[in-house]
C-alpha cells in the first residue's frame, strides 16, 4: 500500500521536475512513512534517486532499482520522474523498494495496492521461466504484464493502481482496479502530464491550471453526487475511472483511455427453488471465505474495523477460524439511537476478538474537522467518515498496519432499503404476486409508503436541494448521464450501484481515511473478482427473501454469525449523531461561513443568503438522526474544503 505520482514533460516546458518531485512525495507522505523512491528518466537514460525519508539499506542494495544519488543532486535534464511513497506490507525488505523494474530496465513501475493471488500468478509465471530476485507482488505484477502485455489486468485479483514505463515502446501504461478501491488521478495540458494517488498532490505543483469546476460542485450540492464524471472539482484534473486503463504514447503526445474490465450480469427473474439456492450458497460461502483469507496474506499484523453489521462480523468471524489473536475496532456512541455497540460485543464475544473501541464526540470532530477535510481530498456530505477516521486512527495507535472492512457487500447482496422497491417491482413486472404479497408482509407495514414514496423521487425526480441553491446554479447543468437510470431488475440495480459510482465514492472515504493514518485498508467484498462475478450473477430471489435482505449472504455465512447479528433486520450503516453534531460545528464556525473570502460564494451564486444555513442550527437540535440534514452540511464543508485547497 503507498502512494505514487509522476510528471512527464511532454513538450519541453520551462517546469521545474525536481522540486515537482518532491512535492508530490512530501504531499503523498502519510501513504507510506515507510520508504521513499524516485526515478528520472529521459529518452536514452534513468536515474534512481533517493529522498530524506529513504531507507538506508536501499541505498547500497544490489537491486537494479537500488538509489544511486539524493534527488537534489540530480540534474534537470530529465523530462520524466516516477515517485513512490511505500508503506510496506509484503515483503518488508529494501528488496521491495519502488520505483521497480525488471532485470534489464526497461519497464519500471510506481505502483500502489496488493495483488492478493500474486502467490499463484508468481507459480504460473515460474512454470513459464520467470525467474524472481525479490519476494514481492510488486515484481510479480512487472514480468505479469512482459508476458501478457495489457491482457495482465485480467490475471490480477486485488486492488490496485499503477504507472508502468514501457522504455522500448515509448509509452506509460496506467491501470485501475475493477471498483476503484485504490485512486489514480491525472492532469494533462500544454504538455505537462502528472498523475497522482491524491487530487492534493497534483494541486499542490505550482505550474499546474486549475481553478473550481462548478458543474461537480452544482452535482454535489444537488444531486449528493460525488466524481460520477472523470474532471472533479477542480478543472483539468481527472479521474481514471475503476475497469479501465490508459495509454500515453509519448512520441504523439496521444492519451488512449479503455475499459478493460465488465460483467454481463443475469436479468432473467429467476424463482426461487431450494436445491439450486444449497448449491449457489455453498459456492458463496467458498468464495467469500477464500477472499478474505487471502485478504489475511500480509508480512504484518492484521485486524478488522467492526461495526455490529452483518458484513464485518462475517470478516471478524471468518479471521477467528483462522487467526484466533486479531484485533477489531469499533465506533460506539453511548446513550444514542444510533448506537451499534451491543451487536459488536456479541461478534467480539463470539470470536474472542481483542476489542478497541473510540467514541468520537463533537467537540473531537470540530477539533479534527480542516483535518479531515484535507484528508478526504473532496467535500464529503455527512460527518459518519468521521467515526471512520477515528477507526483508522484507532488501528494505528495500536499497531496495526493492516485492516479487513466490509465494504462492498450491500451492493452485491442488497443490503440498503431502496434495493426493496426494485425488488418488489421486478416481482410485480413478472407477474410474481404471490411472492410480491409475501416480500411486502416480511418488510412490515411501514414498507407502503416508502414504497411509494420511493417509486415518485425515481419519476419525479425531487429533489428538496433545490429551496437552499440559487436558481440560475440549479438549472445551469444537467445531472451526470450515469445519474440518468432506471432500472429493471435487482441485479441491474446492484450492478450499477457496485460499478457506476456509488461504492467508488465509500471507497475513496475508506482509502483517505485509512491512508492518513498510514494504515493498509483491504475489503474482501468490493475487489475479488471471482466473488463479484458470481454475486451479480445471482439470482435476486436468492438475496432478498420474505423480506429479508442479503439473505444468501446470511445463510451461506450463518456458521460465523453470532445469532443476533445473523437475525438482524435494520440497516444502519457507518452512523453518527449527524444533526447534533451539524448544530455544534455551525456554532463553532459562524465566522467561517460569513468570512470575506468565502462571501462570493454565498452572495447567491451558489447557495441562498447564508444567514438561513445558520438559523437551521436551531431546530437540528431536534431533528432525527435518520433524517440528515445535508445541504448545509455541504455548505460547511465546501466552505472548509475551498479555503484548504485555496480556490
Amino acid at each position: 500500500m503507498c502512494g505514487i505520482g509522476g510528471i512527464i514533460n511532454l513538450e519541453n516546458k520551462n517546469i521545474d521536475i525536481i522540486s515537482g518531485a518532491t512535492i508530490i512525495s512530501k504531499t503523498l507522505r502519510h501513504r507510506g512513512t515507510d520508504d521513499e523512491g524516485f526515478l528520472f528518466f529521459n529518452n536514452d537514460k534513468t536515474v534512481c534517486a533517493y529522498g530524506d525519508d529513504t531507507q538506508q539499506q536501499t541505498i547500497t542494495n544490489k537491486f537494479s532499482f537500488g538509489a544511486e544519488k539524493h534527488i537534489s543532486q540530480v540534474e534537470q535534464s530529465y523530462t520524466g520522474v516516477f515517485i513512490h511513497r511505500r508503506l510496506s506490507i509484503i515483503d518488508l525488505s529494501e528488496s521491495g523498494h519502488q520505483p521497480m523494474c525488471v532485470a534489464n530496465g526497461t519497464i519500471w513501475i510506481t505502483y500502489n495496492g496488493e495483488i492478493y493471488n500474486y502467490i499463484e500468478l508468481r507459480q504460473e509465471l515460474e512454470q513459464l521461466g520467470y525467474q524472481f530476485k525479490t519476494q514481492s507482488d510488486t515484481e510479480v505484477l512487472l514480468n505479469a504484464y512482459l508476458q501478457w502485455g495489457n491482457e495482465c489486468l485480467q490475471k490480477l485479483n486485488g486492488m490496485f493502481a499503477f504507472a508502468l514505463l514501457d522504455i522500448e515502446k515509448k509509452k506509460l501504461f496506467c491501470a485501475r482496479d475493477r471498483s476503484g478501491v485504490k485512486p489514480f488521478y491525472y492532469y494533462l495540458k500544454d504538455g505537462v502530464f502528472c498523475f497522482a494517488s491524491e487530487i492534493k498532490a497534483i494541486r499542490a505543483l505550482p505550474f499546474i491550471e486549475t481553478t473550481l469546476n462548478e458543474r461537480a460542485l452544482q452535482h454535489y450540492l444537488l444531486h449528493d453526487a460525488l466524481e460520477y464524471e472523470p474532471e472533479g472539482f477542480l478543472k483539468n484534473i481527472f479521474e481514471l475511472f475503476p475497469s479501465h486503463y490508459m495509454e500515453l504514447d509519448l512520441p504523439a503526445k496521444q492519451l488512449n483511455v479503455k475499459k478493460y474490465f465488465d460483467i454481463k450480469i443475469e436479468t432473467d427473474f429467476i424463482p426461487y427453488n431450494e436445491s439450486d439456492f444449497f448449491i449457489s450458497k455453498e459456492e458463496t460461502n467458498q468464495l467469500i471465505t477464500d477472499s478474505i483469507l487471502k485478504r489475511l496474506r500480509a508480512d504484518v499484523s492484521i485486524g478488522c474495523c467492526l461495526s455490529g453489521g452483518i458484513d464485518s462480523s462475517i470478516i471478524s468471524g471468518v479471521i477467528a477460524n483462522h487467526n484466533k489473536n486479531f484485533n477489531a475496532f469499533t465506533a460506539t456512541f453511548p446513550e444514542e439511537v444510533i448506537d451499534e455497540s451491543k451487536y459488536a460485543k456479541d461478534v467480539v464475544d463470539f470470536t474472542q476478538a481483542n476489542w478497541h473501541t473510540i467514541t468520537p464526540t463533537a467537540d473531537e470532530l470540530q477539533n479534527d474537522f480542516k483535518k479531515l477535510i484535507y484528508a478526504l481530498d473532496i467535500p464529503i456530505w455527512s460527518t459518519s467518515t468521521y467515526a471512520q477516521f477515528r477507526v483508522m486512527q484507532l488501528a494505528k495507535q495500536n499497531n496495526i498496519k493492516v485492516v479487513l472492512d466490509g465494504q462492498g457487500s450491500d451492493e452485491l447482496f442488497a443490503g440498503y432499503p431502496h434495493y426493496y422497491t426494485t425488488y418488489i417491482n421486478e416481482l410485480l413486472r413478472n407477474k410474481q404476486f404471490k411472492q410480491a404479497a409475501s416480500e411486502i408482509k416480511g418488510l412490515g407495514n411501514n414498507f407502503w409508503l416508502s414504497y411509494t414514496k420511493e417509486n415518485a423521487k425515481r419519476q419525479l425526480h425531487y429533489n428538496s436541494n433545490k429551496k437552499q441553491l440559487n436558481t440560475d446554479f440549479v438549472k445551469q447543468y444537467t445531472p451526470p448521464e450515469s445519474l440518468k437510470h432506471s432500472f429493471s431488475t435487482l441485479n441491474e440495480h446492484l450492478n450499477y450501484d457496485f460499478f457506476g459510482g456509488r461504492l467508488k465514492t465509500y471507497l475513496r472515504c475508506e482509502d483517505r481515511c485509512s491512508m492518513h493514518h498510514s494504515v493498509e485498508s483491504r475489503t474482501p467484498f468490493a475487489d475479488d473478482s471471482p466473488l463479484m462475478i458470481k454475486a451479480l450473477n445471482t439470482a435476486a430471489s436468492y438475496k432478498i427473501r420474505n423480506g429479508t435482505s442479503k439473505y444468501i449472504l446470511r445463510e451461506s455465512m450463518k456458521s460465523d454469525l453470532p445469532n443476533s447479528v445473523y437475525e438482524r433486520k435494520d440497516k444502519m450503516g457507518f452512523v453518527t449523531p449527524h444533526n447534533k453534531w451539524l448544530t455544534f460545528l455551525l456554532q463553532k464556525n459562524t465566522d467561517l461561513l460569513h468570512s470575506d473570502r468565502l462571501k462570493p460564494f454565498f452572495s447567491d451564486r451558489f447557495f441562498v443568503k447564508n444567514d438561513r444555513l445558520s438559523k437551521k442550527s436551531y431546530r437540528l437540535k431536534s431533528s432525527s438522526d435518520f433524517k440528515e440534514e445535508t445541504l448545509t452540511f455541504k455548505a460547511l464543508v465546501f466552505t472548509v474544503w475551498a479555503d484548504l485547497m485555496k480556490i
